[in-house]
């Protein structure tokens, strides 16, 4: 499902708004400051992720979130506690704070992205927290590069030639992978892309390979897509430095040929590579990003050119963007997507 608009009532004891949504891509929210434009996204987030104990800290009386299955959750706050509500139709049936999760899971972007926070609690730079991560992942999707089909279970059988349209369709998946480093391994005996003859051949084995690699792709041609995009778009800000990513580790190499640690990039820099990094590794396609201030610390031009960059990511991923910002120059040209919170 996708938000179509939000309207908040009470909140900070003050001001009462209401939003439309853009159901295909971003939507600014804009206003002076201590308005609540930061408060009313922290609990569009808050009430979505189910972190209730947040909710009930923020100041206000009712959220009401729309749909566009033409269905509302309203959150409000009774002497009771919490009431939470699906109303449909004219009709108003209860939902429990669990369910509330799963009408459309959202990512949170904090203005502090610099800084995360681990299981443990202690405080960490996110830029180490995410190299880390990044390469643990790469590990593992290269683990998974040599294909064994031994316990490969089949659920149906398919037609040679239905076999063989399904590993040419795969083959440049995997050719595409390749580029990120991701190379597989086949099992001895078998190539890719096969003849007809060698799947008539071996057809039991290429079935099995079929599914191995079809698996495989699923489980991470989205990783590999997200290698590339996030390099294309990080060197498309950085002048005289380029992010480079071998084996998931990632170097950002200076023109003369040296290599600079990331704790030595500006601080612009460092919000560019934690931005699109949380947008491309860790918002699943389908899901609400809500973005704080995107333009910390960002030159006025990068400012300008975030904006298109952003919706290029909703469309390439199918996301929703909420984004609250002071800054005329992130909403550039695009104020028909912009809401101004008027008391």
């Amino acid at each position: 499902m996708k938000l179509t608009s939000a309207s908040v009532y009470g909140l900070i004891n003050s001001f009462d708004y209401s939003i439309d949504i853009n159901t295909d891509g971003i939507t600014f929210i804009h206003s002076t400051n201590g308005a609540g434009k930061s408060a009313f996204l922290k609990l569009i987030f808050s009430i979505l992720h189910g972190d209730l104990d947040v909710v009930k800290q923020i100041p206000f009386k009712r959220l009401d979130i729309g749909f566009d299955n033409d269905s509302t959750l309203i959150v409000e706050k009774t002497t009771n506690g919490l009431l939470t509500l699906i109303q449909k139709n004219e009709l108003e049936e209860p939902i429990a704070p669990e369910d509330i999760e799963s009408l459309k899971p959202p990512v949170y972007i904090s203005a502090d992205r610099l800084i995360v926070k681990k299981k443990d609690g202690r405080l960490v730079y996110a830029l180490d927290a995410y190299a880390k991560e990044l390469e643990d992942w790469f590990v593992s999707a290269k683990d998974g590069t040599a294909i064994d089909i031994t316990d490969v279970d089949i659920d149906g059988d398919l037609a040679d030639d239905e076999i063989e349209h399904l590993l040419r369709d795969i083959k440049s998946k995997v050719d595409y992978m390749y580029n990120s480093g991701l190379r597989i391994n086949l099992p001895i005996g078998l190539r890719m892309p096969p003849s007809r003859y060698d799947i008539n051949k071996n057809h039991d084995n290429y079935l099995k390979l079929a599914h191995a690699l079809d698996r495989y792709v699923r489980d991470n041609y989205l990783f590999s897509e997200s290698l590339d995009v996030f390099r294309d778009v990080v060197n498309s800000f950085y002048s005289n430095k380029l992010l480079r990513i071998t084996n998931g580790k990632i170097y950002i190499d200076l023109s003369d040929g040296t290599t600079l640690p990331l704790e030595a990039l500006s601080s612009g820099e460092k919000h560019i590579l934690v931005i699109f990094y949380r947008l491309l590794f860790q918002t699943e396609p389908g899901s609400l990003v809500v973005f704080d201030e995107p333009e910390i610390s960002l030159h006025v031009s990068w400012q300008q050119r975030l904006g298109p960059l952003l919706n290029d990511i909703c469309r390439l991923r199918d996301l929703q963007i909420l984004i609250a910002t002071h800054s005329p120059q992130v909403i550039h040209d695009m104020w028909d997507l912009a809401n101004e919170l008027r008391s």
